[in-house]
């Protein structure tokens, strides 16, 4: 699967907000020399050809990960530690909040399911104290307590020589935050645990020292950019990883929150205008059904075959009915393409369209504060070439208007960004996203955030497909 740098950037901007100085200010660059993934504190290097195997969530699951070394300044708070029992520490910690933010962890990666109740330092300490206790053992030190002769205590290292190739066999079944810090000749040699490799941490502490002295020779902007990225790193790092990730959920709850209120005031001060914008789709695309249009339509699927006694044959006195093909049912569609209607979510109406397309006839149209007419649907290609005009406010009453009276099955695609209609109707709402709605009459499925995000990475695997052509 291929990638782009500047759409995982987009994807960690809009997910970890309070991240988004490292996220803008760090460098990003292909190194085909490492196997996976990595940072010197100041790029993340990364081998292409390791991307491409991965999903979308699993690519900005490596990013952000990265980004979270730099942000609390792992490199740095790795001096005078364990080197190994560190990396598992702060991959343990991040992973977890990672996975928590719907974020699929990589094969390899360290998954250790109660690290997300420790910060960095605090499951540090408890991995370390438990590798002395693994080495030492209980029975070790009550020898020693024992005994006061130096033969003794020779006695007991060799005991404990045998103890620890023991407990180092007994390990390999134990769980995975125990296994991992048993001894692995490459793994210290590397310094490398997890999915990602560590290796260039040790370099790094003594670049940072140099690259202090040399402050004075970068340019101004350089040094400002570092100054900025400094700073945060500083900030964050002092307050911790479980604060730092809370902070970040209540930094994206109150982006979402203003997004939602700079939307509603565009719909508002829309008012009753409309701006008769000509939208221009190109590449519209398919995309599996998310809705299952066999039950939605289910009164379509009744009347496309009906069986009928005009025809009836007798046969030994047993009258029997023909199958007889009747016409499909009509479906009318009206498409919400008001001003906080983006390109991307009409693509995914229009997706769906083509899917009701198989079961249905079906009229499409377009409205903001005016419905601009039905068009008639009966190939794929005349969804491709329709003509689609808005860009103003929303009023539903008009979308409702729309509909003429005898037609089988009524849709509105929409984002529900308006006041529900004072019209009943018996019409199926679409709602993308999570503003709900109770309109009088029909039935509301709404289009979770969730299943959303679904649909913009099925957009972005499309248009890698058409770059790649």
């Amino acid at each position: 699967m291929n990638f782009n740098i500047e759409s995982i950037k987009r994807k960690m901007l809009v997910k970890y907000p309070f991240f988004g100085s490292v996220v803008e200010n760090v460098n990003y660059k292909e190194n085909r020399e490492i196997s996976t993934a990595g940072t010197d504190g100041q790029t993340i290097y990364y081998n292409p050809e390791f991307l491409k195997k991965l999903i979308p969530d699993e690519q900005t699951f490596i990013f952000a990960h990265e980004v979270c070394h730099i942000a609390f300044d792992h490199i740095k708070r790795s001096e005078g530690k364990d080197s190994k029992i560190w990396n598992v520490a702060t991959d343990g910690v991040i992973n977890q909040f990672l996975k928590r933010d719907g974020l699929k962890i990589v094969v390899g990666g360290i998954d250790i399911k109660e690290a997300i109740n420790y910060d960095a330092e605090q499951l540090y300490d408890k991995l370390l104290k438990e590798k002395q206790e693994s080495q030492n053992g209980q029975g070790i030190q009550q020898n020693l307590q024992d005994s006061s002769s130096s033969e003794q205590v020779e006695q007991c290292k060799g005991q404990s020589s045998s103890n620890e190739s023991q407990q180092q066999s007994k390990n390999q079944s134990q769980e995975q935050d125990t296994s991992l810090l048993e001894s692995d000749s490459s793994i210290e040699q590397n310094y490398d645990v997890g999915h990602d490799t560590h290796s260039m941490w040790k370099d790094a502490v003594k670049k940072q020292k140099k690259a202090e002295l040399k402050k004075k020779e970068e340019s101004k902007s350089f040094q400002k950019r570092n100054e900025i990225l400094q700073q945060v790193i500083d900030k964050i790092s002092k307050m911790g990883e479980r604060s730092a990730f809370n902070k970040n959920l209540e930094e994206k709850k109150k982006e979402l929150e203003s997004l939602k209120q700079i939307l509603s005031k565009q719909v508002m001060g829309a008012g009753k205008s409309t701006n008769r914008n000509q939208i221009i789709l190109t590449d519209i695309g398919k995309s599996k059904p998310i809705i299952d249009w066999r039950y939605v339509l289910r009164e379509a699927i009744q009347y496309d075959v009906d069986w009928s006694y005009r025809n009836a044959s007798v046969e030994d006195g047993v009258v029997s009915a023909n199958l007889e093909e009747q016409a499909m049912p009509e479906t009318e569609i009206v498409l919400d393409t008001s001003g906080s209607i983006d390109k991307l979510l009409l693509k995914n109406f229009l997706r769906e369209c083509k899917n009701i397309l198989q079961h249905s006839k079906v009229k499409a149209g377009c409205f903001d504060t005016e419905f601009y007419g039905f068009q008639e649907i009966r190939t794929l290609e005349d969804i491709e070439n329709m003509k689609f005009i808005g860009g103003g406010g929303t009023d539903f009453n008009v979308a409702v208007r729309a509909f003429t009276k005898r037609v089988e099955n009524k849709i509105i695609f929409t984002d529900g960004n308006a006041s529900v209609p004072d019209i009943l109707m018996n019409a199926i709402w679409i709602v993308y996203g999570e503003t709900k709605i109770n309109p009088k009459g029909g039935k509301v499925i709404q289009i979770d955030n969730e299943q959303l995000d679904r649909l913009y990475s099925h957009e972005q695997n499309l248009s890698y497909k058409r770059k790649n052509r």
